[in-house]
């Protein structure tokens, strides 16, 4: 978000004659990247902000940020107010973090994979049939899959860019997703870190980073049952920030930076780009209007 604030802060002027007047709303309710953001796009923490204010108060926090921009918090996109002109929705490392339902082909259909408790407190999977299971079994979808088949499913996510489209097709924009996840998952991506290292999902809760693939397929199928919207992609990561020129801007920084920062620009480069770091790994797609033109890194 800075630097999205900051280049556009920069480069405004040479398209509108004059600095654009920029705004952001934030979709967070994590206290501690609210804090982080506050004072990386405003410079400092004006006043700490506590669940309570969070959950009631539907724009929870408003500031002035880099490049004179006037930014908003709200803790749920429902919140977002009407635009009055077109809106970018940037979602990186958004999807990866909404809530999955898992599910296991038995020769009776499907159930349900949960989490239950043992005698000793501690928790393990169990399966189950839930009501979900009956739609998942009537879904011509999911009915080509064999006894012992697994597979996962986001609603939320699917609800969420929905309501991304929605906003989009009415107002106009377009969205850009970057997420690891691949164009469609099979089996089951569920899983837990803790210090950058794979962790049983069952044990230290609350002190984990929670993850799932991105089933890219799902969105685009969900994005696109609402009209006048069209799904682009998924592309690499890799692929769509060489598209976007990441080759110049490096050779730019590795040319004026001192000799003993030349490594780090490689680095990160690098990790952005290289298919053993987050080249392949992470995905891209973009949603906009279908009688739009067909955004760049994706004809």
């Amino acid at each position: 978000m800075k630097d999205i604030l900051e280049t556009a802060g920069i480069i405004g002027p040479a398209f509108f004659g004059k600095p654009p007047k920029l705004s952001g709303n934030l979709i967070e309710i994590s206290e501690k990247f609210i804090a982080e953001q506050e004072k990386t796009l405003c410079g400092n923490i004006k006043t700490p902000i506590t669940p309570e204010v969070i959950f009631h108060n539907p724009n929870y926090l408003s500031r002035k940020g880099i490049q004179k921009s006037s930014l908003n918090w709200f803790s749920l996109i429902d919140y977002l107010p009407q635009p009055d002109k077109a809106s970018i929705f940037i979602c990186n490392e958004f999807f990866d973090a909404l809530p999955i339902q898992q599910f296991e082909r038995s020769e009776n259909g499907w159930n349900e994979i949960l989490i239950d408790v043992n005698n000793d407190d501690t928790l393990r999977y169990t399966t189950y049939k839930t009501n979900d299971c009956v739609k998942i079994d009537e879904d011509d979808r999911y009915k080509h899959h064999k006894p012992g088949a697994q597979i996962e499913i986001s609603r939320q996510s699917e609800a969420m860019i929905v309501k991304i489209a929605e906003r989009i097709s009415e107002y106009g924009g377009f969205a850009l997703i970057i997420d690891y996840g691949e164009s469609q998952v099979d089996g089951l991506t569920f899983r837990a870190f803790r210090n950058h290292e794979q962790v049983n999902p069952l044990r230290d809760i609350g002190l984990c980073d929670l993850t799932a693939d991105v089933n890219f397929s799902a969105l685009r199928a969900a994005a696109e049952t609402v009209p006048n919207i069209r799904a682009y992609g998924p592309i690499t990561q890799s692929n769509f920030l060489t598209l976007m020129g990441i080759g110049e801007r490096f050779r730019q920084l590795y040319s004026i930076v001192p000799p003993e920062k030349q490594e780090a620009v490689i680095h990160a480069h690098n990790f952005l780009c290289s298919p053993d770091e987050m080249g392949d790994r992470f995905k891209v797609i973009c949603v906009g209007r279908a009688t739009d033109p067909v955004p760049l890194c994706f004809e």
